[in-house]
C-alpha cells in the first residue's frame, strides 16, 4: 500500500515541473507566499508563486475519473450536473467575472491512469482546481497534488487519511469518512438489535471498499454486533453463497457504486433475504441500484445526506425546483438522477469557496481557494435539511449528519426511515 503520509524530503525535478500555474492566472502582487487567514501556507509548495497567482479569465477544474468502464454512467451523470451548476454561475456573471470550465480526463478507474492524467491536467491543460472519484485516484494523486499545491476539492472518495489537515493540506474529500458513515449504521444496527447480531460483510477490494470494511470494523468494537463472515465482492453470486452459509442476520455491502446492485441481485439468486442489507451511501440512485433488483432490494437501508427530487418527499421543496428548472437548462439530461444532483451539490460547494476566495484580501487564487475550504460552512441547497458540509483549519470535518432510509420494492422509492443523525458534536 502506498504511503498515506507525504514525506518532508525536498521535491524532485520531476515534481518541480507539475507546478507549472495556469495560463489563465496573472503574477501576484503580494511576494507573501501565506494566506491572509494563515490557515493554509504556501511556503512548502514547489512554486509559491503559482499558488499564489491571482487567476483571471477562466477557472478550470480538472477531473480525473472513469468515464470509459463500469462506472461511466454514474461518473459521466455526475460531471454533468456540476457543468449545469457551473453554466448557471457563468450566466450570472461567473465568480466576480471569471468564468467556470471543467476538463475531464479518462482513468478507466485506474489509479496509474490517474496519476498520469494529473501530471497532464497541471501542465498542460493547466487546471487551478482538481476533483477525482476513487479512493485508489486520491492515494495516486494526492502526494503530486499537494507538492504542486493545486486544491484537490471534494473527491468521491472517503479514506480517513485523506482528512489529515497537516499532511495533506491541499486535499478535501466529499464523501462522508467512512468511519463517520460506519458508526451511524452502527448505532441504528444498535437499536434495532439490542440484544446483538450476527454480520457479513461483504468487501470490495479496491481502497473505497476496504475504507466501508475497516469503518465497519472499528464502529463494532465493544458492541455485541458479531462479525461472522467476510467474503470479496470479486464474484458477487460466490460471496452470496458463502456469505448465506454464515447465518447472518445482517448483510453490509462495503462496495462501491457497482457492486450495490450485483450484490443484491446476488443474494435474490440463491435465495437469501437477510434480516438487515445496509447499502452505503454512494449506492444512492434507485431507479438504476435497486429497481432492476425487484423485491430482493426491498427495505434495503442507506443513509443520506442529499434530497432526491424524484421523491415525493421533496415535491413542494423550494430548492429542488429550482434544481430541476435550471439543471433542465442548462444540459442536465438526467436531473432526478441522484450522481447528476451530487455533481450539482459538489459544484454548489466550489462556488461557495471560489466566492470566498475571491472576496477575500488576496483574491482569487489557488491558495485563497483552498483557504476559503478549510473553513468551510455550508448547507448547500440540495443537501437535506439539518445537513451541512463543515471544515476547521485542522479538520476535514465533511458530512457529519444522515437522514436513513429504506428502499420500497413495490413504491420504486426510497421511504425516510428517521430523522437525521447529527453527530457533529463528537468530532468537536
Amino acid at each position: 500500500m502506498k504511503r498515506l503520509v507525504r514525506a518532508a524530503a525536498a521535491v524532485s525535478a520531476t515534481a518541480l515541473v507539475l507546478t507549472a500555474c495556469g495560463s489563465n492566472s496573472g503574477a501576484s502582487d503580494d511576494d507573501s507566499a501565506s494566506g491572509a487567514s494563515g490557515v493554509v501556507s504556501a511556503d512548502d509548495c514547489a512554486d509559491p508563486d503559482a499558488a499564489t497567482a491571482e487567476i483571471t479569465d477562466t477557472l478550470k477544474v480538472g477531473w480525473t475519473a472513469a468515464t470509459s468502464g463500469p462506472l461511466a454512467d454514474a461518473v459521466g451523470n455526475v460531471i454533468e450536473g456540476m457543468e449545469a451548476r457551473f453554466a448557471v454561475a457563468n450566466e450570472a456573471g461567473g465568480i466576480d467575472g471569471v468564468k467556470l470550465e471543467v476538463v475531464v480526463k479518462d482513468d478507466a478507474f485506474n489509479p496509474e491512469r490517474a496519476k498520469a492524467n494529473v501530471g497532464e491536467l497541471i501542465q498542460k491543460d493547466k487546471v487551478d482546481v482538481l476533483d477525482t472519484f476513487g479512493s485508489g485516484q486520491v492515494d495516486a494523486i494526492a502526494d503530486d497534488q499537494n507538492d504542486a499545491c493545486v486544491p484537490l476539492l471534494f473527491a468521491q472518495a472517503s479514506v480517513p487519511a485523506y482528512r489529515d489537515a497537516e499532511n495533506f493540506p491541499w486535499t478535501t474529500e466529499y464523501l462522508p469518512s467512512a468511519d463517520v458513515e460506519m458508526e451511524v449504521v452502527v448505532e441504528s444496527l444498535k437499536q434495532k438489535y439490542p440484544d446483538g447480531a450476527d454480520v457479513a460483510l461483504a468487501v470490495n477490494q479496491t481502497e473505497s471498499g476496504q475504507g466501508i470494511a475497516d469503518g465497519f470494523k472499528k464502529a463494532v468494537e465493544g458492541t455485541n454486533l458479531k462479525i461472522v463472515a467476510e467474503e470479496p465482492l470479486t464474484d458477487p453470486k460466490t460471496a452470496a453463497s458463502s456469505l448465506k452459509a454464515s447465518g447472518a442476520q445482517v448483510l453490509v455491502d462495503a462496495g462501491v457504486t457497482t457492486d450495490c446492485l450485483a450484490i443484491t441481485q446476488a443474494i435474490g439468486r440463491v435465495g437469501w433475504k437477510p434480516e438487515t442489507v445496509i447499502q452505503p451511501s454512494n449506492c444512492a440512485d434507485g431507479e438504476t441500484l435497486y429497481e432492476p433488483a425487484g423485491d430482493a432490494a426491498d427495505g434495503q437501508q442507506i443513509m443520506r445526506w442529499l434530497k432526491d427530487p424524484a421523491n415525493v418527499e421533496f415535491e413542494n421543496d423550494a430548492a429542488v425546483k429550482e434544481y430541476l428548472e435550471q439543471s433542465a437548462a442548462n444540459g442536465a439530461d438526467s436531473p432526478t438522477n441522484s450522481y447528476t444532483v451530487n455533481g450539482w451539490a459538489i459544484a454548489d460547494l466550489m462556488i461557495d469557496n471560489f466566492t470566498r476566495a475571491a472576496e477575500s484580501e488576496d483574491g482569487l487564487s489557488r491558495l485563497s481557494i483552498m483557504e476559503a475550504a478549510r473553513t468551510q460552512d455550508y448547507q448547500p441547497p440540495m443537501f437535506i435539511d439539518g445537513i451541512k458540509f463543515k471544515m476547521s483549519p485542522t479538520q476535514s470535518f465533511g458530512i457529519l449528519a444522515f437522514k436513513p432510509y429504506t428502499w420500497d420494492a413495490a413504491g420504486k422509492t426510497f421511504v425516510a426511515a428517521g430523522d437525521v443523525i447529527d453527530i457533529s458534536s463528537e468530532y468537536q
